[in-house]
């Protein structure tokens, strides 16, 4: 798996010793290296629209459609009811 992927999945740009974790986890559990790097990412927050959808990278989705699409992504919306 590239860093580019690890940064999507966490949020944030691992480093050499986190990337060594994630490894011995992978080895020790027999988990995915994505599940193992979703234990540690910080959730993405959403606001729904009025049609309840979710924007991410310039893509409007449904909350469902986004788990679909991005498993190891954790992420919590907002509904703003007026």
């Amino acid at each position: 798996m590239k860093t580019d992927q690890l940064t999507e999945i966490l949020g944030y740009t691992p480093g050499h010793n986190q990337k060594l974790e994630f490894l011995k986890q992978v080895k020790e559990t027999g988990k995915s290296i994505q599940d193992v790097a979703s234990n540690y990412q910080l959730p993405e927050l959403f606001i729904k629209d009025s049609a309840g959808l979710i924007e991410f990278k310039g893509e409007r989705m449904t909350p469902e459609q986004f788990k679909e699409k991005h498993p190891f992504i954790k992420f919590v919306t907002i509904s703003t009811k007026k």
